[in-house]
């Protein structure tokens, strides 16, 4: 399963905005506080992580009989990312590229996992493998000039990135965010924080 993973989560920025619309709404409809909304989004949300732990038992059952099956550790580093173990999905997407070493999206998602450790050098070099075998790779050099501006302080090497990324992108949401950050970059040589905190996109 293809998961490419930005360090911005676009879930993240607007679903606060969801949650507080599913919660007014509800207010409206019956003049009190939406906590049955916010009630039901959680259980939905504790639902679906009782369904990836249980993929993540039948996948490693499964691989004790084929270990050398890609797509399944591939699958098993998605799932540990998305329960935040991120030491276990790096561990897996690792064992994926044992198997398949020019993967420019299983070494990005690796790369995404190693940034979360809190090992920005490593993400980085496993964002340049990755944009060694694609150097197009537009995820790879979004998540490069982050982690090069927001961790390494390297703003020449984020706009060096960002500018590759932006010949690719188009009037893509994600380009629209980078160009006033390449901008002000090139103009003060400041960081610019993304939302007031430090970036964060699979």
């Amino acid at each position: 399963m293809k998961k490419n993973r930005w360090i911005l989560l676009w879930p993240v920025i607007f679903g606060a905005g969801f949650l507080a619309g599913v919660v007014f709404s509800a207010w409206k409809l019956d003049g009190r506080p939406g906590t049955e909304a916010v009630s039901q989004s959680g259980d939905q949300e504790q639902n679906q992580q009782a369904q990836v732990q249980s993929r993540i038992k039948g996948i490693e059952r499964m691989l004790d009989g084929r270990p050398g099956n890609l797509e399944a550790f591939v699958q098993l580093g998605n799932d540990y990312f998305d329960i935040g173990n991120f030491e276990k999905a790096v561990e897996n997407y690792q064992k994926a590229l044992s198997i398949d070493p020019r993967n420019p999206d299983v070494i990005t998602d690796m790369a995404v996992g190693y940034r979360r450790l809190g090992n920005p050098q490593e993400a980085v070099n496993s964002f340049r493998r990755a944009l060694e075998i694609d150097s197009d790779h537009s995820i790879a050099l979004f998540n490069l000039g982050l982690v090069l501006r927001d961790d390494l302080k390297d703003y020449s090497g984020a706009i060096a990135a960002w500018e590759r990324f932006l010949q690719k992108a188009g009037d893509s949401p994600h380009a629209v965010m980078v160009r006033p950050w390449v901008k002000k970059l090139r103009d003060t040589a400041v960081p610019e924080s993304v939302n007031g905190e430090k970036g964060e996109s699979k």
